[in-house]
């Protein structure tokens, strides 16, 4: 009898490890899944968008920006380049006119209902390095203190504009470098008291989305406020626009999409996580 009672207890106990053991793999597979998983941007009360040209912004997630103002998030718009310096007419008046690009960049901002953030100023395939830019973008960011930054992805391995390369890797260093108390300077000789720490970044014109977009309600709009910018809404632009948000769509029961490559606060640092 004693020994059937052992058996038992034998049996019951190897039942017990290997239930404690498949918990603690859940429970650690979960969370695993929870650090990978990209974050929602849906979620968000507030959003910086980044564009290195004018038009970025609205060609690359003008859908996404329509269908988080209609969820109520607040969305900015920061331009960082734009045409003063690449037209003669605007010569010896760069920062005293309003150009051409800037007026296209603020009617599409109130048609899809974005704030604007600023022009930066910098000129169309900028000299500027990196650096420069991103100090100017960490400016505006510990201004306006959003969730999320997002921007053109430098890393889209068909990309060659300089602009986009340059610009997208400023954005992700400023959107580091706005937690930093000490950068880029103290404030009085004490640290600074007006850091900002955000939620993630984000990239449009991405090869490797992790998040998709349904704009099935949106694209007309997001297609009108790119027509806002006159100078450069070519009908074949346009086509190629509309084609891409179609072929994005694939697969789903979205009509029309957009993808964009979310990346955690955790994941923008040196951690090597796979990326859901």
């Amino acid at each position: 009898m004693k020994n059937k009672i052992k058996n038992i207890l034998r049996k019951r106990n190897g039942s017990i490890k290997y239930e404690l053991t498949q918990s603690v793999l859940s429970a650690a597979t979960a969370a695993a899944d929870a650090i990978c998983a990209p974050p929602d941007i849906t979620k968000a009360k507030r959003v910086l968008f980044v564009q290195p040209h004018p038009d970025d912004n609205q060609i690359g997630a003008g859908g996404t920006i329509a269908y988080l103002r209609s969820l109520g998030v607040e969305v900015y718009e920061l331009t960082v380049t734009d045409d003063r310096y690449a037209e003669p007419e605007y010569i010896g008046k760069e920062n005293d006119v309003q150009t051409l690009r800037q007026k296209e960049a603020l009617a599409a901002q109130q048609m899809l209902g974005m704030k604007n953030a600023g022009f930066l100023g910098f000129a169309d395939k900028t000299d500027a390095s990196e650096r420069e830019i991103s100090l100017k973008i960490v400016e505006v960011i510990r201004k306006i203190k959003p969730d999320y930054v997002i921007t053109a992805d430098p890393n889209l391995a068909t990309e060659c504009h300089s602009d986009h390369i340059k610009i997208g890797n400023a954005v992700k260093f400023a959107a580091m470098d706005a937690l930093c108390n000490f950068y880029p300077d103290f404030i009085d000789g004490k640290f600074r008291d007006d850091t900002w720490r955000v939620k993630g970044v984000g990239f449009y014109y991405t090869d490797k989305p992790n998040t998709l977009i349904d704009i099935t309600n949106f694209e007309e709009l997001k297609m009108d406020s790119i027509k806002c910018h006159v100078s450069q809404a070519e009908p074949a632009l346009l086509a190629a626009i509309m084609l891409q948000q179609k072929l994005f769509a694939e697969g789903t029961d979205f009509k029309s999409a957009e993808p964009l490559r979310m990346l955690s606060a955790l994941q923008m640092h040196c951690f090597n996580l796979p990326v859901a």
